[in-house]
């Protein structure tokens, strides 16, 4: 009897909006509880009564061989199943009282969607959990509140302004990756909106990470240079100072580039990066010998210092998988012993 009821009050519904309401017609494999036909015969819709317990999947096989015939269809429930949102569907609150029921004792409550639009002021992320950039946009669907009556839902459905969209995110936690809601055209293009955004949040953080990785591979680079460089560096300025050489930390004091002592002066910086040499930098490698591991680097650097700065430019062989300097040498201060030694590696002047 319910199931009964609830197709009359969904034929009373189809006819209150103008189109033609049949009861339980037969199509190429499907059977339609109410089938719906606009007035020129062009257009059906079937509405079905789904009150019985039924799987996802059952669901999802007779909504696709209705689709196949060219009949769309909305499954209808007043009860809370899991298949809401895999298939077109909505649940009513039905109106409990005496007499014959009608469209108006029932409100969709379940189903339905709007798009509540969020962004971020002036759509910039500075504070989401991760880098800044672009807003993605923060917005979310709910079901439409208080509920909507079931005459104004039908006659909207088969007027074409209400229609089933798939969402791939629903509910503002976003617990459901995917769902079917009945919504209308601005909530489609508000959430087209988002999507938008998220895309080009996601090539921005792209771009962001790809940077960085251009950064931590440049850094790799400078340490490779600085690696090979050391030996031959030390040994150079070991043998004009004559005295025992330090090898110090690289600071942002000599633009990241490591630094050689002899007695606590500094006569020469290995491989200085070119972007960080200030006026100040500049004034402090006046009078220092500066050691490059390329010509491009010796360019830059002659640019960068001015052409009365001193360069030596070693050839010699980059490791692949380079050491912090700090880390080559058993001490802070070389001997000539060491010197030695290091001159006996094979590099080229």
């Amino acid at each position: 009897m319910a199931h009964r009821l609830l197709k009359l009050q969904l034929a009373s519904a189809i006819r209150d909006a103008g189109w033609y309401a049949e009861l339980e017609v037969a199509g190429d494999g499907w059977r339609a509880d109410v089938l719906a036909t606009s007035p020129d015969g062009a257009h059906r819709m079937a509405w079905e009564a789904q009150l019985a317990q039924i799987t996802v999947d059952e669901l999802r096989e007779r909504t696709a061989r209705m689709e196949a015939s060219g009949v769309p269809v909305c499954w209808v429930t007043d009860h809370e199943r899991p298949w809401i949102g895999a298939v077109p569907a909505i649940r009513l609150s039905l109106v409990d009282e005496p007499g014959p029921p009608t469209a108006v004792d029932a409100t969709v409550i379940d189903g339905t969607g709007v798009f509540c639009e969020s962004w971020c002021p002036r759509r910039r992320c500075e504070n989401d959990g991760g880098a800044p950039g672009p807003c993605p946009g923060h917005g979310w669907w709910r079901p439409v509140e208080p509920g909507l009556d079931l005459r104004v839902f039908v006659a909207g459905v088969l007027a074409g302004t209400i229609r089933a969209h798939r969402t791939p995110r629903y509910s503002r936690l976003f617990t459901e990756s995917e769902r079917i809601v009945w919504t209308t055209r601005p909530h489609v293009i508000t959430e087209r909106t988002q999507l938008e955004a998220s895309e080009r949040r996601r090539e921005h953080d792209g771009l962001a990470t790809a940077e960085h990785e251009r950064h931590l591979a440049a850094i790799a680079a400078k340490l490779a240079r600085q690696q090979a460089l050391t030996p031959p560096a030390v040994e150079r300025v070991g043998r004009e100072a004559r005295g025992y050489v330090g090898v110090r930390d690289a600071t942002p004091e000599w633009a990241m580039g490591v630094p050689l002592f002899v007695h606590d002066m500094p006569q020469g910086v290995i491989s200085p990066v070119v972007s960080r040499i200030s006026a100040e930098v500049r004034a402090r490698l006046r009078g220092l010998t500066l050691f490059v591991a390329t010509e491009a680097e010796r360019r830059a650097l002659a640019r960068a210092c001015g052409p009365e700065q001193r360069i030596v430019l070693f050839e010699v062989e980059i490791p692949d998988q380079p050491q912090p300097p700090a880390a080559i040498y058993s001490g802070t201060f070389w001997s000539r012993r060491q010197w030695a030694a290091a001159a006996s590696r094979r590099t080229r002047r």
